[in-house]
């Protein structure tokens, strides 16, 4: 639908004019009429129309005055002008203002569809035009950013080459000498997953926006690393010095406050670097980012990455802790397992001046230690991979992450107990298959095996899917199939063999389970093995 304007200081010319164009397509339409420039001009800003009809001969703002105003605020609006004067200035305005249509009075429904024909043409060329550029400059600037991430990543090593594709992409201010900055959100994954339902792409998106309307066309080198998790900005020293920096991201945090509650840290590399050594000064930046403390708030920048002397520097798992945690690990003691996390954890809440860099070391350690210790590398969820720690960048995703320690201890402990509950009925079941025929009770089995009979009836309904009665008189009614058809014993004989002291009981069980009797059933296998 195009949206057209109708401007003419005579009500009963606006109505006929807007009739016609309401009649002429079904997709345009009148949404719009004014009675001179100045009020056309007011109602434009609400509008939008594509196209405005309007005539020349007007009082306040006369066709002229009009149509030079919308040539330099409104270009792309198209227009058609309609007057009942031939005059060369009117002529004369129309072309300099590049009016689609000059239609003279009295305007026929041919002249007004052909102006308007020519109107949504020019509307639909310089449309396809201005999508061409904006793909063009899409592509253009995924160039730039792969090629900044390789260089970045030290992928591209030749001086040359770094110098011939930034020319070829046209990267403003190669040339120069850069400071780096690395840019990251605390709460990125939870951000990500509240506010755009997990897509992490469209956070990123919205935070490379922010940061080309901080930089407006001044902009310095701006691409996301190749995780896409976190903002590089190579500020050149020709145009952005320290203060301007800072003053930058002092506006790039209330910006990230104010949109999602989100604090920034930031990691500076020492200014100087050359294009071709961008990856010298990412990984410096990178360092710093580490550097930063991990319970601070607000807006944190770190310059280079700290040296510390003190115990969390050192490590907070000692040696001995380590081992007791792997001992613990290996014996599946959610107890003492847990006991160990909750004195890391504690560690880590009460120094205040720990860094992010020190706290994702002691967490990798004790992922670390889980990998290492035997049986355990097969339950390794994805919270101990590395990537899962580089996220946690600040107190509540660390009680997050604790909590997923203690989840997993709690069904390592409860996996280890029903290891044990099944091999104990393994063994139990094994007992029962060879000595079927032997007259034995639940409680006598319970006795042998030191268990409490009422919890291993449950223990054996829940494994073998069968009470002990139940278990105990398919194998014997098993053993008794097996007898019946590959031997000629007596039937009072192989009750006796298979526990059963009562021919006639034998019996009963027997058909109950199998549908038939013991001689039908003798029968009916000697009927099978007979040749026809």
């Amino acid at each position: 639908m195009y949206k057209v304007m109708v401007v003419d200081d005579e009500p009963w010319g606006r109505k006929a004019i807007s009739k016609m164009i309401n009649e002429l397509a079904p997709r345009l339409e009148v949404i719009a009429e004014a009675r001179h420039g100045e009020e056309a001009l007011a109602l434009i800003g609400i509008s939008r129309p594509h196209i405005v009809v309007t005539d020349m001969n007007m009082p306040v703002m006369n066709g002229q005055e009009f149509l030079a105003r919308l040539h330099r605020e409104y270009n792309e609006i198209k227009v058609i002008v309609i007057s009942g004067y031939s005059e060369f200035e009117y002529l004369k305005a129309a072309l300099t203002y590049r009016a689609c249509e000059y239609v003279l009075k009295p305007v026929s429904a041919a002249d007004l569809l052909e102006a308007m024909t020519k109107a949504i043409e020019a509307i639909q060329n310089e449309s396809s035009l201005l999508e061409q550029k904006k793909h063009a400059e899409d592509v253009q600037s995924l160039k730039r950013e792969a090629f900044l991430q390789h260089i970045a990543s030290g992928r591209i090593h030749n001086v040359a080459d770094i110098y011939e594709q930034a020319e070829r992409l046209g990267i403003p201010c190669a040339q120069d000498r850069f400071c780096v900055a690395l840019v990251s959100l605390r709460q990125y994954r939870p951000i990500a997953d509240i506010k755009f339902h997990g897509n992490a792409d469209l956070l990123m998106f919205s935070v490379e926006n922010v940061w080309h309307e901080l930089l407006n066309a001044d902009s310095p080198l701006v691409f996301k690393t190749d995780n896409r998790e976190r903002i590089v900005l190579a500020f050149p020293e020709s145009v952005y010095d320290h203060a301007h920096i800072k003053s930058l991201l002092d506006r790039f945090q209330e910006a990230m406050k104010r949109m999602y509650a989100a604090d920034v840290l930031v990691g500076l590399s020492k200014a100087g670097a050359k294009l071709e050594q961008l990856p010298a000064a990412f990984e410096s930046a990178h360092g710093a980012l580490l550097a930063n403390g991990f319970h601070a708030a607000g807006l944190c920048i770190s310059e280079r990455e700290a040296i510390r002397t003190d115990a969390a520097a050192a490590g907070l798992l000692n040696t001995f802790e380590a081992k007791a945690f792997k001992q613990a690990l290996a014996s599946r003691s959610g107890k003492d397992m847990k006991r160990f996390v909750e004195s890391l954890a504690n560690k880590i809440r009460q120094l205040p001046a720990i860094t992010i860099r020190e706290v994702q070391r002691e967490l990798s350690h004790l992922a670390e230690l889980l990998s290492m210790s035997s049986g355990a590398a097969w339950a390794r969820p994805a919270m101990f991979e590395p990537k899962a720690i580089a996220h946690i960048l600040d107190c509540k995703e660390l009680e997050s992450w604790f909590a997923g320690m203690a989840l997993f201890i709690d069904n390592l402990s409860l996996s280890q107990e029903k290891s044990e509950t099944d091999q104990t009925i393994r063994d139990i079941a094994a007992f029962l298959d060879e000595h079927y025929f032997e007259d034995l009770s639940l409680v006598d089995v319970a006795t042998r095996f030191h268990i409490d009979p009422s919890y291993l009836s449950k223990l054996f309904k829940s494994v073998t899917g069968e009470n002990f009665i139940e278990y105990m008189s398919r194998k014997r009614i098993e053993k008794a199939c097996e007898l019946l058809s590959g031997s000629d014993r007596k039937i009072v004989e192989i009750a006796e063999l298979t526990g059963y002291e009562n021919q006639r009981y034998f019996s009963q069980v027997f058909k109950k389970m199998k549908g038939q009797t013991p001689s039908e059933y003798r029968e009916a296998s000697l009927d099978k093995e007979s040749p026809v």
